[in-house]
Formats: C-alpha cells, structure tokens, sequence
C-alpha cells in the first residue's frame, strides 16, 4: 500500500543526498562549495536576521532555494502530507491522569483514542504504565505493561491497585527476548515512543509471533547499534541509501519551540563547543572535529575558560592555553552561521527522511502479512513524533480518517 510513496521518497533522497547526508558540526564550509557555489555564495550572504526569519519561517526560504536545487520538494509538498486520524472526547476521571505531566498526557490521550481492538493489550516499554492504565480503564481490556526497570513497575503496581484497574506489570528486557513470548496472536501490543531498536525488535519479533494487532508511534530511530542503518522491507533493503546512526538524527530534529532562554542557551552551548574545536585544531594541530558530551547548563553561566578547562578534562587532553580565547570564539561565530545555513537545508529533509524511516517500518509489517495503516495521531505542537503506525491481521475495521 504504502510502497509507491517509500520508493518516491528513496529516489529523493537518493537523488538529493549531497544536501543532507552531512554533520554540520564537522565541516568548516559546505558539503556543495564546489558543486553549487552559487547556493554557498547566497547563502554568506544571509544577514543575521534573515537568518533568523528563515529558521523561524523555513517555507519562506523555498522560493530562493528552489532556484539553486533544482528538484527541491517544498516543506509542504504533497508527499509528505499524512491525514489525521479522527478522535471522540473522553470525560477522564481526574485521579487517572493527575501524575501525568500536560504534553505528555495529551500524548497519551491521543494515543489511546486510537487503539480500537477486543484483545487484550500488552504495552511494550511502558515505564510507569500511563499508557496502559488508560487504556484499561476506557477499553476495559486487560493491560499487561512490559518495563525493564524494576522501580517503574513497581510505581505502576500500587497505581494499578489504587485504581482497581486489571493492569499487571512483567520486568523485561525486552531487547533480549525476555517479553517475546508476551508479543502472541491473541493480544494487540501498543508502544508510544519506544525509542530505536526497542520498536524494531518489536516489529522484527511481530513477524515471529503474528500479534492480531499492532499500534506503534516510533520515535528516537538512532538509538540503535547498528552503524549503518539496515532497512526492516523488502522495498527497503534493496535501497541504495547508506544512512549512518548518527544522520538518523536528523529524523527526529524537528523540535517544538522552546523558549527564549532555552533558545540562548541552546545558541550558546553550540557556539561553545565550537569555540573549543577550534581551539583544540589549532592546539593539537587536529583537523577532525572533537565532540564532547552532555554537559550540566550550569557550566554556561560562567565563562569560557571554564569550559574550556572541563572540557579538556573530561576528555583528558593537556595542553598549553593561549593567553587570550577571543580568537576561537570569534573563528566559532563565523563557522556557527555556516552550520546555520547548512541546518536550513538540511531542514528540508527532515520529513522525508523520517516518513521514510517509517514506511519502512509499515512495509516490514506488510510483509508479514499484516494489513497497515499509516497516519498522524495528534497535531505535532504535542508532539513532532505524532506518526503511527497500526497494523491487524484479521478483518478488524481501521479508525477513520478525518477529513480534511
């Protein structure tokens, strides 16, 4: 069913990959300096607040891009328009959501408005078992909530028994097989964000055991061991793209607005860890970028130096500091405004690819047999993670979509 669109989409990213198949962080200039100078030429020339309008109102930009890629699909291209499932409102008891931060219990609300089914359910990386618990309590299903953390269950068992609801938990590593047998053609398995390889064991595991249904909302498709991404469809694994673990996080960059504060400080940690790149290139006599890990936001209230000095002892590297750092933070502005002209094209890639990740994911269950159905679930101020996935076996009706 959804075989045209994925092949329609791996010829476009196939095609256009010298746009997006890139880490931004690791280059000095663009990846098409030498290819489209004329694209690289318009875009030094973006003044600041162009380029805060066009990061801000991206749909903006297409107009100009357009004339230097030639075969560029506008952020709204039909494509990528996925229709929304249809939803009924629910009078929620207060006592049931009242531990469940705003977003992510409209998240779970929403989620659950689609999980039609008469099986019993069986909810995979469940955590606390928010999830299941309202789906027990509106379906009147019995809920078996998968979790390897054993504090989380046990958080969800004295929930469960407060609500008098038939929720039972089982601590699993799922990644192991310890829950496979759990995954069985008498239950319909529900998973809302299992990050990366987490949900791909769950469809690998599908294939195996033919669960009579499946609802799943992907999320997080890099957190996996794999180090080349190795496509789950028959339609996939015959793709020419070659995506790396860490370009699979362009799928999920699209982010809901923060704040101002959170904004700066977002600008700042980036400026920062370029600052000490360029110190540690011309320190080290290095031409590969230096990554550095998390770090607590406190360290950017203070000064640069300081973070400098963690940062060399995190990574245990010793070496003589200039008297001055203003030089490196000035060389990071200007290489900071390239990474932010490379982020507004690569930017355009971001649907694709992620809609990509995700028929895949569909076609494996086709493949298997199952008859699916791809859609959104809640509008993306929620969450930009809002595709889902529901796959059955058996003549089980599908919700409807809303029209548009």
């Amino acid at each position: 069913m959804y075989n045209n669109a994925f092949q329609q989409l791996d010829n476009y990213l196939t095609e256009l990959q010298h746009y997006w198949q890139f880490e931004a962080f690791h280059y000095s200039d663009y990846p098409w300096a030498e290819t489209n100078s004329g694209l690289s030429d318009f875009l030094d020339a973006l003044t600041d607040q162009e380029l805060q309008i066009y990061q801000q109102y991206p749909d903006q930009l297409y107009v100009h891009l357009k004339t230097f890629i030639e075969f560029l699909r506008p952020l709204n291209d039909s494509l990528y328009v996925i229709k929304p499932l249809s939803s009924a409102q629910l009078n929620v008891p207060f006592w049931l959501k009242s531990s469940i931060k705003g977003r992510k219990w409209s998240q779970i609300y929403a989620f659950t408005q689609q999980v039609n089914t008469q099986y019993p359910i069986v909810e995979w990386c469940a955590g606390k078992g928010h999830l299941g618990r309202l789906i027990c309590w509106q379906k009147q299903l019995p809920v078996t909530s998968i979790e390897w953390q054993q504090p989380l269950c046990d958080l969800g068992i004295a929930e469960a028994i407060k609500m008098q609801l038939a929720q039972t938990f089982k601590q699993a590593d799922v990644l192991t097989g310890e829950a496979d047998s759990y995954v069985n053609e008498t239950c319909h398995v529900v998973a809302l964000h299992a990050c990366g390889d987490l949900h791909l064991h769950l469809i690998k595991q599908a294939k195996k055991n033919k669960p009579a249904q499946l609802t799943i909302s992907p999320c997080c498709y890099h957190l996996t061991t794999q180090v080349i991404y190795q496509p789950c469809s028959v339609s996939g694994k015959v793709s020419r793209l070659k995506i790396s673990k860490q370009l699979l996080k362009l799928a999920v960059s699209k982010q809901v607005v923060s704040g101002t504060r959170q904004s700066d400080l977002s600008q700042q940690e980036v400026l920062w860890r370029l600052g000490f790149d360029e110190l540690q290139k011309h320190c080290l006599n290095n031409n590969n970028y230096f990554s550095l890990p998390s770090f607590p936001k406190t360290l950017l209230s203070g000064q640069f130096h300081s973070f400098v000095l963690w940062a060399m002892q995190k990574k245990s590297l010793t070496f003589d500091l200039p008297n001055s750092l203003d030089l490196f933070l000035e060389r990071a502005k200007n290489r900071l405004k390239k990474v932010r002209c490379m982020e507004l094209i690569s930017q355009f890639f971001v649907r694709p690819l992620e809609l990509w990740l995700v028929y895949d994911r569909a076609l494996a269950l086709q493949d298997s047999g199952y008859k699916v159905n791809v859609s959104t679930f809640c509008n993306e101020q929620v969450t930009p993670r809002n595709l889902l996935i529901q796959a059955h076996l058996k003549e089980e009706r599908l919700p409807e979509v809303a029209n548009d």
